[in-house]
């Protein structure tokens, strides 16, 4: 896009993937009505969110959000989820031996062909985040086995049978803690998925991205909005990537410059496109750079661990940017200065509470809030070009890459 950025928007169009969890277009829209308050309230501004229209065929649901900022600004935001929860429904359905099965086949994938590694070399604590279900499962049955052990050295009749018994019983009751309360078998799911997808074997996923992106250049060919926006969160933000690919090509194949906004939050893109089979996923990426119209906002916090801190996700891809400014602004939040200190001592030993609050509301003003810049006023890319200006984000070696 070019500078001259209007100076105020009246419609927006903005299309949201989110992570990969179970989470339905009403679960959705009703949590994004909750949080739409606690911003108004926080920016003394007037918002209201309305009825839910659904289009299941193409999994895509949208609501109108009309906002009025403290100084009278109008807008009107068409906000669209661009929905995968029955995708990630048939993968948790499944048998739990398939579902270890897969997940284990997964986990070899990235350590053996070095992905594994290749997070560590770019942000540490995202690579203990991916070994977490390994030592969710190993750290239980090693307790367990402790327990047998020990067991077998008291003298009485029938211990070893005994500790064995407790042994199982403690590892097995670990890990279904840990599966309720810390999503185990969840992100067990999601570290298949990510696997499957990004080696080309999740067809319905595929042929759910082309369908999204013929949705967007649908609504987007209706006319009227002032800025279009592709927002992508947690594993949404490798998701948006293609999907933005996918309608910048269509609308390159009808001879126009495409012209909108990505925005990827708490995004997990380079556990894809670090892998050295995601071929594809890096050649859509290299696509989207050579087109001038669009502009690209990474939003990074130290905070959370489930995203790429410090970390440049083009150059990571070893995607060279041939423009003259960032492509993408790697923007770094800090979440302790977006809320009061009361509610961020409840949420922040929380880790997945801390990653959703990329698409939360603030309870303090701060030049980071995914309200503001999605149904406020403000031109978001304006917003994403701002005075900030962050240090030098780490970038792969060719030997990293290789």
């Amino acid at each position: 896009m070019s500078d001259d950025f209007v100076e105020s928007v009246a419609r927006r169009a903005v299309f949201h993937v989110g992570g990969y969890e179970r989470n339905d277009a009403t679960r959705f829209f009703s949590r994004l009505g909750k949080e739409l308050a606690r911003f108004a309230a926080c920016w003394s501004a007037e918002a209201s969110i309305g009825p839910v229209a659904f289009d299941q065929a193409g999994h895509v649901a949208s609501a109108r959000i009309d906002c009025r900022d403290e100084a009278g600004r109008a807008t009107r935001t068409d906000f669209v989820l661009l929905d995968y929860d029955d995708i990630v429904l048939t993968d948790v359905s499944r048998p739990l031996p398939v579902r270890f099965g897969r997940w284990l086949m997964a986990f070899l994938d990235y350590v053996f062909t070095g992905t594994m590694f290749r997070f560590f070399a770019a942000n540490w604590r995202f690579a203990l985040y991916f070994l977490y279900p390994m030592l969710g499962i190993v750290g239980p049955v090693l307790l367990g086995w402790l327990v047998w052990r020990t067991g077998q050295a008291v003298p009485v009749p029938g211990g070893g049978l005994l500790a064995a018994l407790l042994g199982a019983a403690l590892a097995v009751l670990l890990i279904r803690r840990l599966a309720r309360r810390y999503f185990l078998f969840h992100l067990m799911d999601l570290w298949s998925f990510s696997r499957e997808w990004l080696r080309g074997n999740r067809p319905a996923m595929e042929a759910r991205i082309a369908t999204w992106a013929g949705a967007i250049d649908e609504r987007v060919r209706a006319g009227g909005h002032d800025e279009v926006v592709l927002v992508g969160h947690s594993t949404g933000g490798a998701i948006i990537l293609d999907v933005a690919a996918r309608y910048a090509a269509l609308v390159a194949a009808r001879g126009q410059a495409p012209a909108f906004t990505l925005m990827t939050v708490g995004s997990t893109g380079p556990k894809i496109t670090l892998h050295p089979a995601a071929r594809g996923s890096r050649e859509r990426l290299r696509g989207l750079v050579a087109h001038p119209g669009v502009d690209w906002g990474d939003f990074q916090a130290v905070a959370d661990i489930i995203n790429f801190y410090r970390c440049d996700p083009l150059a990571l891809a070893g995607i060279p940017n041939p423009r003259a400014k960032p492509f993408p602004f790697v923007r770094r939040l800090r979440f302790k200065s977006m809320l009061d200190k009361a509610f961020y001592r409840r949420i922040r030993f929380n880790v997945f509470r801390l990653h959703y609050q990329f698409i939360s509301a603030n309870t303090k003003r701060y030049r980071y809030d995914f309200f503001m810049m999605c149904c406020g006023p403000h031109p978001i890319h304006a917003s994403i070009r701002g005075s900030l200006v962050p240090r030098e984000p780490k970038t792969a070696t060719p030997k990293e890459r290789a």
